[in-house]
């Protein structure tokens, strides 16, 4: 059973009703007339609702929030700045009034939050501290702030967003000067200011399986295991009534995080509807509240639900995602939307026995195989090298078996994209000694290629070197600037029916052209992507995913895109050697140095590079890697550290991933997997012949799920490590795998 999170009932006058409480089972009979406080609490759920304390001098805000949540978070005014303005000088009298009022009101408060990477005071962020003194701050303020509020805050956010959409540690004020071991310190402070409060770490884009979800809940892991007084998760749910909640993905990763004894929150709800749509749009904002609720009802882990404000009067979205609103149950003037009524009926079934929802079992076709390229937020509209990520063209769609990239010395490039409001903001830069642009047929020149898909709409934009966008029928502005040797080039893409991109995620693709051919008709030799595929982006096919990165910005849990495959052939025979199967099987880079998360590319220094290939006979997956490298490292201690490859492998969703690797020159080392497997490398470790033994037989049309990486190593440490995807280095952990599909 769920926790009670109401120990007593308060007075049914508050909201019209008979003066002496009902008891559940009238509650219950009479439930759809009822708020949500009530019915939540038939299942011990709490629901609860944010603010900032001047809300409460609005009548109708203070009289909807006291009738219908039965718990407060403050939105911003017990974070370090309000709390510490300077240093050991803490001000407590908003979040006094939040709690004094809560206690008047019998509802629960959760305190929010005690370490986060911004609303810092200033003399905190302009410090230079060393771990000791840093240290010590943070443990005084927490310790100072919990203690205060000891027995009378039930619930801490200790520690708010500390990974990023990576599943990285995001580089913080706390990350940079004490190391990962803060969040640690910072839940054990917390403790032992107030033993009873039951403490939670809170980020956004968790809600599902990902690969930012996976790295709160392995570090979560780790430290339960090591003793640390963790006791919940909160998620966010910013989200958008564009993109449906999956439930599925959601499902599963409650059922991780209970099976560590950990409870589950929902923590900040709001939907953001976009300003240029109808209320039709109401209807999908309340199947996503809808949805959530009957999660929340079905998990006796969900204890907790919280909305991001109580009406749309006060709410923060209009502010933070430009063109987007109406995100909370109630309108600006206070009156219920379809989404009250929504969450009103699951909670109403839930009370009365009646509720029959079941989370969705998860389809493969949600998956991504392929992570969406990051495009970051912008302070301006001017592109900045210093704040985007590069990434290569990795891939010649033009010869359909043989997609490797050309020699670099005959076409070579890289290319990032950002975004500043409404506005895409990219560069590509482009090495090429020949140029040609005098082709009669634009495609034929050497040029630059966008495309754009939003739903069913997509946009090709070419730009010939020297040349601006060729003007198209699409409902914004392109256009694209050349610097004067054709190296580099800046271009924006504006969208008219957007006032701001954070957070959304659209279908996305770019190429770079180039034919060297002196004849007039001549075709071009090479069409650079950065991912596989059969050069058929201007049908509107094929395409990326590019996601708005910012604070808050959650991306769809299902794909707006699904990348091909790769693809693997079905051999006649056993093969004898590489050469068998890099002749008849299809031929790939390894190009994105999943290493370097600011630049993907290879550094044009350094001769470094790999192509792969793979097929298949009778349950027998065999495979080639080539491998150029000046300098070759096989003898260091750690053997990931040395020049290597290795290959990640899942054959169905129930089965467990298993990882090979062999340096160069060795064989595969040992595994837990129960089939044959042997790696064979030439004498000069430029080649790698595999064979690996399946657990199952394959037919036409079968995937399997994949990965493959080269690691070149300098001389001093390991600076790439190739994969013919973008990425965040995480395949040894059974993610972020992409497809091999049977021919």
């Amino acid at each position: 059973m769920k926790k009670v999170l109401l120990p007593t009932l308060v007075s049914m006058a508050l909201f019209g009703c008979a003066s002496s409480p009902m008891t559940e089972q009238q509650q219950a009979q009479k439930a759809p007339d009822m708020p949500l406080k009530y019915l939540a609490n038939q299942i011990n759920l709490g629901i609860g609702a944010a603010l900032e304390t001047a809300h409460l001098q609005d009548p109708l805000f203070k009289q909807t929030l006291i009738r219908e949540f039965s718990q407060i978070t403050p939105e911003n005014e017990m974070k370090f700045m309000y709390l510490q303005p300077e240093q050991n000088r803490f001000d407590f009298s908003k979040g006094d009034q939040l709690v004094d009022f809560a206690v008047e009101n019998d509802m629960t408060v959760k305190g929010h939050a005690l370490v986060w990477h911004i609303q810092n005071p200033q003399w905190l962020e302009e410090g230079e501290w060393s771990k000791q003194e840093l240290k010590d701050i943070l443990e005084n303020h927490i310790k100072t702030v919990v203690g205060h509020y000891r027995g009378k805050i039930a619930y801490w956010d200790v520690v708010n967003e500390a990974f990023d959409d990576n599943g990285l540690f995001r580089d913080t004020l706390w990350y940079r000067t004490l190391g990962e071991e803060y969040i640690e310190m910072a839940f054990r402070w917390a403790h032992e200011a107030d033993p009873d409060a039951l403490l939670h770490y809170n980020d956004y884009s968790t809600e599902g399986m990902n690969t930012k979800s996976n790295a709160v809940y392995r570090h979560l892991k780790t430290l339960i295991e090591k003793g640390v007084p963790i006791h919940g998760v909160g998620t966010q749910l910013h989200l958008t009534g564009d993109h449906p909640v999956n439930d599925a993905r959601i499902a599963r990763n409650i059922e991780r995080l209970s099976e560590l004894g950990l409870d589950i929150h929902f923590t900040e709800i709001d939907v953001r509807i976009r300003d240029s749509n109808d209320d039709s749009d109401l209807q999908d904002q309340a199947q996503r509240y809808e949805r959530l609720t009957q999660l929340a009802a079905y998990y006796p882990e969900v204890d907790l639900i919280t909305t991001w404000g109580v009406s749309d009067k006060y709410s923060w979205i209009p502010s933070w995602f430009k063109g987007y609103g109406r995100a909370l149950m109630f309108d600006e003037s206070y009156q219920p939307k379809p989404a009250y009524h929504a969450v009103q009926n699951v909670l109403n079934e839930a009370a009365t026995g009646n509720f029959s929802y079941q989370p969705a079992i998860e389809s493969n076709g949600l998956k991504r195989s392929i992570q969406p390229f990051n495009a970051r937020q912008l302070t301006s509209d001017k592109f900045d090298a210093a704040n985007v990520v590069y990434y290569p063209f990795a891939y010649n769609q033009l010869n359909n078996k043989d997609q490797t990239l050309p020699e670099r010395h005959t076409i070579d490039g890289k290319w990032a994209v950002g975004y500043h409001m409404n506005k895409l903001v990219g560069q590509v830069i482009r090495n090429d000694k020949h140029t040609v642009i005098d082709h009669q047929e634009s495609h034929e020149n050497d040029n630059v290629e966008v495309f754009v898909r939003l739903g069913d709409d997509f946009w090709q934009f070419r730009a010939i070197v020297g040349q601006d966008f060729s003007p198209i029928g699409f409902p914004g502005k392109a256009t694209g600037t050349w610097n004067a040797d054709g190296s580099v080039f800046d271009f924006t893409v504006e969208f008219d029916d957007y006032k701001d991109l954070v957070g959304e995620t659209i279908g996305f693709n770019i190429a770079l052209s180039d034919n060297d051919s002196e004849q007039k008709n001549g075709t071009r030799h090479a069409q650079l992507y950065p991912l596989s595929g059969n050069n058929i982006g201007w049908q509107g096919e094929e395409f990326g995913e590019l996601f708005m990165n910012g604070q808050n910005a959650v991306i769809s849990p299902i794909p707006v895109a699904n990348p091909p495959a790769f693809k693997l052939t079905t051999l006649d025979s056993t093969p004898d050697s590489a050469q068998e199967v890099w002749d008849q099987g299809y031929r790939y880079s390894l190009a994105f140095n999943q290493l370097n998360q600011k630049d993907m590319t290879v550094d044009s220094a350094d001769n470094f590079s790999g192509n792969w290939s793979v097929a298949y006979h009778e349950n027998w997956l065999y495979g080639v890697v080539n491998r150029i490298d000046e300098v070759t490292v096989t003898d260091l201690e750690s053997s990931y550290q040395n020049d290597n490859v290795e290959i990640f492998i899942q054959q169905d969703d129930e089965g467990a991933m298993t990882h090979f690797r062999t340096v160069v020159g060795q064989d595969f080392e040992r595994t837990g997997h129960v089939g044959g497997y042997k790696a064979q490398w030439n004498e000069a470790g430029t080649q790698l012949f595999f064979a690996i033994e399946l657990d199952s037989a394959l037919k036409r049309g079968d995937q399997l799920k994949w990965n493959i990486a080269l690691a070149g190593n300098d001389g001093t440490q390991r600076k790439y490590q190739l994969y013919p995807i973008p990425g965040s280095n995480i395949a040894y952990l059974g993610e972020e795998l992409t497809k091999l599909q049977v021919e």
